[in-house]
């Protein structure tokens, strides 16, 4: 039988640092709570202090830190223990000269990829940055920074980078399956190395029963390559859905730059030449678009996120001044919003809102005008069947576009879940939108490459049909 008695309290705890890092804001908070006046004692408590202050040190560039007193006393009798520790870190070292061991890219290139800069007072948190802003580059397959301690001299710890490359050339190939476009393959390639400057070149083929084409992207790193970068594009595409055909050239420049952590701004000039048949009308159509985006994304996960946002915002416009065949202008604004309610269930939103300012719609590409129903709209409704239409019935699209959808999932078992949800929207000119709704149930699976999803949507209004499969795959932000 043990009679654990009464708890040992810490109670006088003096720590005192010298040297450089006493003006060190890191070391602020220089104790834990489990360390305070009057909590219990324990021993693994003081090493790990003392050790976190050793990382800490190291980590800021201490190198010649230690403890020149590291006193721990207990007191039975009055059931105290005191501690007096001096801990002096000396100088902090700066960063030396950095080095770098890599033989496929233009050496200035790889140091616009590196914010470390010779001089500079020494932090690992740099050092990791810059990890992962080469990891990310694409370029490498093996990125490996070492800080040079044994080497230190003068107060600077020199830094050598050694980059192993990735492949050069990339093929791609896959199929699927989604209920607006049927059966689909898609194939690439990527050229991740055009030359030692950087430059890299993708192109795309894809194959579907409703949309078909193919693409390409000639792309260069710009002042600094993680944010910065200009690429010419190209593509050609068809689209055949069951209100409008389309077959479209398009060619154009684009210069994209990130904004902070989060956002990515656009600005584009394409030039598209497109021949078109909607409901009646069939045209042709010569449009200089000059346009400006904007997409941000927040998520604590890429693949499958409890909590995360995505926005984007576009405005395109074309002028017959600029050798366009008509004139408009246009905003398109999307939501899409993720939210855990508890361990096993989320709830999912999205939004999406359109506005043209153009007075006779018929002089614009389908491409170019608004519709809804389908997998990412209102579920329920075949692909692009809902909008304004024509004195023959057929559908048209419209000037303006609002959609909206509220979803509820709940875990089922494993990486199964269920979903409810309502849809609701249209496409529609003025301000008459008349929306249409859904409803329906789901199943998901979370899959190794993304959400497999199955839902059955029932329309509640401007259909006959009482229930309509839709299967997609993808990313839900």
């Amino acid at each position: 039988e043990i009679d654990e008695g009464p708890q040992v309290l810490w109670r006088d705890i003096n720590v005192a640092i010298t040297g450089a890092a006493a003006a060190d804001e890191v070391f602020g908070e220089r104790l834990p709570p489990a360390m305070s006046r009057g909590t219990p004692l324990r021993h693994s408590d003081y090493d790990q202090y003392k050790q976190a202050m050793q990382i800490t040190a190291l980590q800021r560039g201490y190198l010649d830190a230690s403890f020149v007193d590291n006193r721990f006393d207990v007191w039975p009798d009055e059931l105290a223990a005191d501690v007096s520790l001096a801990f002096n870190s000396g100088q902090r070292y700066a960063l030396g000269d950095i080095e770098f061991e890599q033989s496929v890219l233009q050496t200035t290139l790889v140091r616009r990829y590196v914010v470390l800069e010779p001089g500079e007072p020494y932090d690992s948190s740099l050092l990791t940055r810059a990890y992962r802003d080469l990891s990310d580059s694409g370029y490498f397959r093996r990125v490996e920074i070492t800080p040079e301690y044994d080497k230190a001299a003068d107060g600077r710890v020199p830094i050598t980078i050694r980059l192993e490359p990735a492949d050069r050339i990339e093929y791609t190939i896959g199929a699927g399956f989604a209920t607006d476009t049927g059966p689909r393959l898609r194939a690439g390639f990527r050229n991740r190395r055009v030359n030692s400057r950087g430059h890299r070149f993708n192109a795309s083929l894809r194959w579907s029963p409703v949309v078909a084409g193919l693409s390409s992207e000639y792309r260069k790193p710009l002042t600094d390559p993680r944010t910065d970068w200009l690429s010419y594009t190209s593509s050609v595409d068809r689209e055949d859905t069951a209100t409008s055909e389309n077959d479209r050239l398009q060619v154009g420049v684009r210069r994209s730059k990130r904004l902070g952590q989060t956002w990515i701004r656009t600005l584009a000039l394409d030039y598209s030449f497109e021949r078109f048949n909607v409901g009646e009308v069939d045209d042709i159509s010569r449009l200089v678009l000059p346009s400006i985006a904007f997409d941000h994304k927040s998520a604590d996960r890429d693949l499958y996120p409890s909590s995360g946002r995505r926005l984007s915002f576009e405005a395109r416009a074309a002028d017959e001044s600029l050798g366009s065949s008509t004139s408009f202008v246009q905003l398109v604004a999307r939501l899409k919003w993720v939210r855990s309610l508890s361990d096993n269930s989320r709830i999912l939103a999205r939004l999406t809102a359109g506005m043209t300012a153009k007075d006779d719609l018929e002089e614009l590409p389908p491409t170019l005008r608004f519709f809804a129903g389908g997998d990412e709209s209102v579920r329920g409704f075949g692909y692009e069947t809902l909008g304004p239409e024509d004195e023959e019935g057929n559908v048209t699209g419209g000037s303006n576009l609002l959609v909206g959808s509220i979803e509820l999932e709940r875990r089922l078992k494993g990486n199964f879940y269920g979903a409810v949800f309502v849809d609701a929207g249209n496409a529609f000119n003025g301000s008459d939108i008349d929306p249409a709704v859904s409803t329906g149930l789901g199943i998901k699976w979370r899959s190794p490459i993304g959400p497999l999803r199955v839902y059955l949507g029932h329309p509640l209004n401007k259909s006959d049909r009482s229930v309509r499969l839709h299967i997609s795959l993808g990313a839900e932000l």
